[in-house]
């Protein structure tokens, strides 16, 4: 199966088949399936979803499996959720850094479907003892050459999962049952958490009294080399923006030009956006467009007068409703994650 025909995506690597979305082709506040962002750890194309189950057990009073038409028998739920990996951006880092040299596109907002976890996981009765919920995708693969095979494993805080509805055991994505290439035919959804929570291929559930420790968990996905020396785990999405466009193709007459992008959050809806042409001197609010989602990036845009001919840069910043704001300078880390700074990405408006 070749999963570039036809396609926009740009490629990152091809075993497995890792592509990000051109910034030109997210004009849209919902991104269509074909043009998602694709990120995966090991070969997937292979998995079959014939008598697919999912099983639940571990620290449980009841374990169960769970069949595909007793699952979409549950409660649906339906939420737009805009997901971005971890390694988004990494290609700006300086110095260089190991990993997917992604530019912005790592990035997408789908409208997903399918059961809450917490409906799946009170039928099994977690027992209180519990302190992480853990997930296992039907990928496996060596994670280094010359490692054990493993499985894709990724925990949740029991405190993450426990009276959160909103965490989806998803078989739709944007009306259609998911690709393969997203995690047909169940993925985890888990909103506001960079994308490597979201498990693809979903089909085994535990829940643990101890910390998970697998690879992805505790190598992986880990904020290392930091200023201060200490390290922390990749969870919530950090504040960001980006525009919709990676450049200017042709000169733009003086006259009014519109400029627009997007901007989310892991931890809150965006509180206001705003764009500099004089390296961050002066900033300019953007105008905040509809739709507005809880889970989803915002869009916004921005109508300019130029105040004479030239070659404009321009930056974007964003605030969260929390006080959130992008930094000036990417936070360098030997994994290459939450790269979100300011500077990132400046947009070149040629005025003649």
């Amino acid at each position: 199966m070749s999963l570039e025909k036809d396609r926009k995506l740009k490629t990152i690597g091809k075993d497995p088949f890792v592509a990000e979305t051109p910034l030109s082709a997210l004009s849209t506040w919902l991104t269509p399936n074909e043009l998602f962002y694709v990120r995966g750890h090991f070969p997937f194309e292979n998995i079959s979803d014939e008598n697919w189950t999912i099983t639940i057990g571990g620290n449980v009073s009841h374990p169960y499996e769970i069949t595909m038409d007793e699952l979409m028998a549950l409660p649906k739920k339906t939420l737009p959720v805009t997901m971005e990996c971890a390694g988004n951006n990494r290609k700006d880092l300086d110095p260089k850094v190991s990993g997917n040299q992604f530019d912005t596109g790592a990035v997408s907002n789908a409208i997903w479907a399918g059961a809450s976890l917490e409906d799946v996981l009170n039928k099994a009765e977690v027992i209180s003892s519990t302190k992480e919920i853990l997930f296992e995708g039907a990928d496996e693969g060596e994670p280094e050459p010359g490692k054990e095979v493993v499985s894709y494993l990724r925990s949740l805080p029991l405190s993450t999962v426990i009276n959160n509805s909103d965490i989806l055991i998803a078989y739709e994505m944007n009306g259609e049952p998911i690709p393969i290439e997203h995690g047909a035919p169940t993925r985890l959804i888990v909103p506001s958490w960079y994308g490597m929570a979201s498990v693809k291929w979903l089909n085994n559930i535990t829940a643990l009294e101890d910390s998970f420790e697998g690879y992805f968990q505790t190598y992986k996905y880990v904020m290392k080399g930091l200023k201060d020396g200490k390290e922390r785990p990749v969870r919530e999405m950090k504040i960001k923006s980006a525009f919709s466009v990676e450049k200017q193709r042709a000169p733009i007459s003086l006259g009014n030009v519109s400029i627009s992008g997007f901007a989310w959050s892991g931890s809150g809806d965006i509180e206001k956006v705003e764009l500099s042409y004089d390296g961050g001197e002066t900033w300019l609010k953007a105008h905040l467009d509809n739709p507005k989602s809880q889970y989803s990036w915002q869009q916004w845009s921005l109508d300019w007068d130029p105040p004479q001919v030239g070659i404009y840069t321009f930056l974007s910043k964003a605030t969260d409703v929390h006080g959130n704001q992008q930094p000036m300078e990417p936070n360098w880390n030997t994994m290459g994650y939450e790269i979100n700074a300011v500077i990132s990405r400046p947009l070149t408006l040629e005025i003649h």
